[in-house]
């Protein structure tokens, strides 16, 4: 490192490594995962983490010794768990370097050698000693042999230059040199003749060639490369002294054609075809590509495909090895190496005994050749590295279960399941479009049960033109049955099951346990937190069990910190364990999960609703649970977790080994998502089955919370009539077991159900009962419900100033407890009071600030009914433009969730506003779709709209 003054020493070994991968991948994130790989490769130790750590805050000092302690960092940022190094390309010599020869080689091109010269002579002087020298780790190593060769490359480039301009003196004892230093180079030996032939010592230059044949043929068992041969047949042509004709251009033969056959029915993967193409069009760098996914995914297919269609630009040849990295024993780099050079035109007898030696080889045979090398399934970097070209003009592909993310300037794809369109139009191409056309959702299912995947396809496909009777409906349910599910997914000689094996056989106990554990939720996300709960291990031990899962591709990351399988790993995954986890491990897992649910969401419950009197805490908490600033910081949480949530209720309640007390706590506690009108559905389907299982269990407990939640949960889609026998039942479990504070919760919903279905007298008997209950309890968030809906019901009964009273005193308890959901639903009702008495700009300033309130918490559902309240109010201040606008934005957000109650509210608003400005039409119409939604929810609002109808 140099400050512009002097070099600046960056310190032991190890720092310098760290800072050699970020130097070298400049710009560009690098995870902690890959600088750890890279700087300590499989064996690295337990305080690896921690220790990158300070050798960034090292780094940082050393790079900016200038920045105050607490000032943001300019150079080495910190991006997600790893960092970016950045630094403008001129200040790295390397980028440079390249950037120099790259110009020179467009330069000579062009028929501008004294340029081409110039340039090169400059890139060359930035040279100091070898590349990274004693810089320690296995990244290092692979980018010494590759500097290596960029170095020597662009030596042969500066005295090919130098001959063309009548240099050829100058460049003999150099070229003589080099020859000596690196004797199976053949370009080397191709110019020292050519400067000898131009210098006039024809003689020389052919013993040159004579040279350099009985080495290869004594040292090595092969003749010399095609370049070398074409050389010195125009050199026996020309006379001494004489220019032999495009003398230093390798000539272009046929070369080995090794590439496996290409699929013939090979479908789709339009777009990662052509990126890979053009990537393999580099000339820059050795162009290098990396397919990644998980078995069955299509990486050697697609490879194949890509190779195939790029043979033009590789006329010296194409080579294929499949390395089996997902085997007990993969190939070995060193007999890969053999049959290469074998191919090549090395004899077996001459080939190299030690890898390095052997690599070397390689390199320098590929050096004057544009040969495509095929690696498939690789298992790891160290296993491709010296299968690597080592200079511009050939090009790899390589395709591996693992990311090899430390290829320093690969193309890196991370194949992903096919698209619908894709995934269809491939089992159309086998099994034919009459059979697809005939049974199109079918046909839809089966690729939903294959997940996409194409060998999934290509079997139930094959299977199905085998059986010509069975169609795609009898296929679609064998494969709904996951039990069933993978067993079907097999031909006799391929399985979807075996190939997962294959990816899991060479995974440690520690990750093989995290595999199998990760699977058992039935949820379609895993967060960090969760994961180490299931796993019994510490966050961050956690979540770098999963990423390196996601490293394999038995696992995907769709954000930081939250991981998921595809379908039929996930299948796969429970079920080896089930046969191979004992039970009582398969549920402390679960249990653990369960119970860091619990104590989160009643963090989050209690961020929600501060002073509300939480129903339930029979289950002990032995997790801590997540902590939240804020009820906002609650809310995010909840829905971005309410599909595990519930998807983990109803897992539980029907599994007898887990807590039903556990299950309906944990119900109760995601109460607040009900109120954001989050997922009605879900909550049922949970809250249904949590019910079913206490009830035949006979825990009355959680029977009467999983019925406060269900009867809840279908109110807030407006089916109170629906709702209402839950709910009932709940009050009369409440009763009998004395339980009087989810009594006044249910009391509160029960009321609210009954002020929309206009029951004013058994509004007014539950709330108050419920409001009794609240202020016995010295529960603040009851008491405020029970008062703001209590006001309502005053309201329907003629006594609308003590509803006022009501109302305000509501808004006045939430705003001194801080309670912002419920001062939101108290603002709301305060509001209706308001406008049915004539305090207009009061309702109206309610109404905004409810509203305000309710998108801080982002919910859609309350969002949508205060809009619809807002057009409503607007009708009747006689402002019908601005209802309409409110009316159709509700209709909007009702629309796009599915919300019939809020749907028809909107709609009734939107026929008032169209009727009071004339348009009969317009009125009618949203009047009579309104109508029929209030109809279908049993809400004595149909009866209104009716009338409506009737004036019209």
């Amino acid at each position: 490192m140099h400050d512009g003054q002097a070099e600046v020493p960056v310190g032991a070994p190890q720092l310098q490594a760290v800072f050699a991968v970020l130097l070298l991948r400049a710009r560009t994130p690098v995870p902690a995962r890959e600088l750890i790989a890279a700087v300590w490769g499989d064996e690295a130790p337990p305080g690896a983490l921690r220790t990158l750590r300070t050798h960034a805050f090292t780094l940082r000092r050393l790079l900016e010794p200038r920045r105050a302690p607490r000032a943001t960092a300019r150079t080495l940022l910190t991006t997600g768990d790893g960092y970016t190094l950045d630094v403008a390309p001129e200040d790295l010599d390397l980028t440079v370097f390249e950037l120099r020869t790259s110009e020179a080689r467009r330069a000579r091109a062009a028929g501008r050698p004294e340029r081409a010269r110039s340039l090169l002579v400059s890139a060359l002087d930035l040279w100091r000693g070898s590349p990274l020298a004693g810089v320690p780790g296995p990244y290092a190593e692979a980018q010494r042999t590759r500097l290596e060769e960029l170095r020597l490359s662009a030596l042969e480039a500066r005295w090919e230059a130098e001959i063309a301009l009548g240099g050829h003196d100058n460049a003999l004892g150099p070229l003589r040199a080099l020859a000596a230093e690196h004797p199976w180079r053949e370009r080397v030996h191709e110019l020292l003749m050519t400067a000898l032939h131009r210098a006039g010592r024809q003689a020389d230059a052919l013993d040159a060639y004579a040279h350099v044949r009985r080495a290869l043929a004594e040292e090595l068992g092969t003749r010399p490369g095609p370049g070398l041969d074409r050389l010195q047949q125009k050199l026996l042509a020309a006379g001494p002294g004489q220019e032999a004709d495009d003398a230093t251009a390798p000539a272009r033969p046929g070369g080995p054609a090794r590439l496996p056959q290409d699929t013939a029915d090979f479908t789709g993967r339009n777009a990662e075809a052509d990126q890979l193409c053009t990537a393999l069009e580099k000339d820059r760098i050795v162009a290098l590509s990396s397919i990644s996914g998980m078995g069955g995914i299509g990486k050697t297919a697609l490879a194949v495909r890509v190779a195939h269609r790029m043979r033009h630009r590789f006329p010296d040849g194409q080579l294929y090895a499949d390395l089996r990295g997902t085997d007990p024993r993969p190939a070995d780099p060193m007999e890969v190496l053999g049959r290469f050079l074998r191919v090549l035109g090395v004899s077996a007898g001459h080939l190299p005994r030690l890898p390095g030696e052997r690599a070397a080889l390689y390199r320098s045979v590929l050096a004057t050749r544009r040969v495509l090398v095929l690696l498939d399934n690789a298992r790891d970097l160290a296993q491709v590295r010296d299968l690597l070209p080592g200079v511009p003009g050939s090009a790899v592909l390589l395709t591996s279960r693992s990311r090899l993310a430390g290829l320093t300037g690969a193309t890196l794809m991370d194949l992903r399941p096919m698209a619908r369109a894709e995934a269809l139009e491939l089992l159309t191409r086998i099994v034919g479009e009459p059979s697809v056309s005939a049974e199109p959702e079918a046909a839809g299912e089966v690729l939903d049960a294959c997940g996409h995947l194409p060998l999934a396809i290509r079997i139930v496909a094959s299977r199905l033109v085998a059986r010509p009777d069975r169609t795609l409906a009898e296929t679609a349910a064998l494969l709904a049955d996951e039990r069933r599910r993978l067993g079907a997914l097999r031909t006799e000689d391929t399985a979807v099951e075996t190939t997962f094996r294959l990816g899991t056989e060479l995974l440690d106990a520690e990750r093989l346990r995290a595999f199998r554990l990760l699977a058992l939720p039935e949820v379609t996300e895993l967060s960090a937190p969760a994961a180490a709960a299931l796993l019994a291990r510490p966050e961050r031990e956690a979540e770098e069990l999963c990423e390196s899962l996601v490293d394999l591709s038995l696992l995907e990351s769709v954000a930081p910190g939250r991981y998921r399988y595809h379908d039929l790993l996930r299948l796969f995954a429970r079920q080896t364990a089930r046969a191979e986890v004992p039970d009582h491990e398969r549920t402390a897992a679960l249990t653990r999960l369960l119970e860091l649910c619990l104590a989160s969401a009643l963090d989050a419950h209690r961020a929600w609703l501060p002073d509300d009197l939480f129903p339930g805490n029979a289950a002990p908490q032995r997790s801590a649970g997540l902590d939240f600033t804020g009820p906002q910081e609650a809310a995010a949480w909840l829905l971005d977790e309410q599909t595990s949530l519930l998807g983990l209720i109803e897992q539980a309640a029907g599994d007898s080994s887990l807590s039903l007390t556990v299950c309906a706590d944990l119900l109760l506690a995601a109460d607040p998502l009900g109120r954001l009108g989050a997922q009605p559905y879900g909550i049922e389907r949970a809250a249904r089955t949590l019910a079913e299982a206490a009830r035949v269990a006979g825990h009355r407990t959680a029977e009467a919370r999983a019925l406060y939640m269900l009867g809840s949960s279908v109110q807030h889609r407006f089916a109170m009539r629906l709702g209402a026998p839950s709910l009932d039942r709940a009050i009369e479990l409440c009763r009998a077991a004395g339980d009087r504070t989810l009594l006044a919760h249910v009391l509160i919903t029960r009321g609210g159900g009954a002020l929309a279905l206009r029951d004013f007298t058994a509004a007014h008997a539950m709330l108050s009962e419920a409001l009794t209950h609240g202020r016995a309890l010295a529960s603040r968030g009851i008491e405020a419900y029970a008062l703001g809906f209590l006001g309502l019901a005053l309201l329907g009964t003629g006594r609308a100033e003590e509803g006022l009273a009501h109302c305000r005193e509501a808004v006045a308890v939430t705003r001194a407890t801080g309670d912002v959901a419920g001062r939101a639903n108290a603002l709301h009702n305060l509001a209706q009071v308001c406008l049915r008495t004539g305090r207009t700009s009061d309702a109206f300033d309610s109404l905004h600030e409810s509203l305000r309130l309710w998108r801080e918490t982002g919910s859609r559902y309350r969002e949508g009914l205060l809009l619809g309240a807002l057009a409503e109010a607007h009708n009747l201040a006689g402002r019908p433009a601005e209802a309409a606008e409110h009316a159709e934005r509700a209709r909007g957000i009702a629309e796009a969730r599915g919300d019939a109650g809020i749907l028809a509210r909107a709609l009734a608003q939107l026929g008032t506003a169209h009727r009071a400005r004339g348009d009969a039409d317009r009125a009618r119409e949203h009047y009579r779709r309104a109508e029929s939604v209030f109809r279908e929810l049993g809400l004595p609002d149909a009866d209104d709209i009716a009338r409506r109808l009737r004036e019209l």
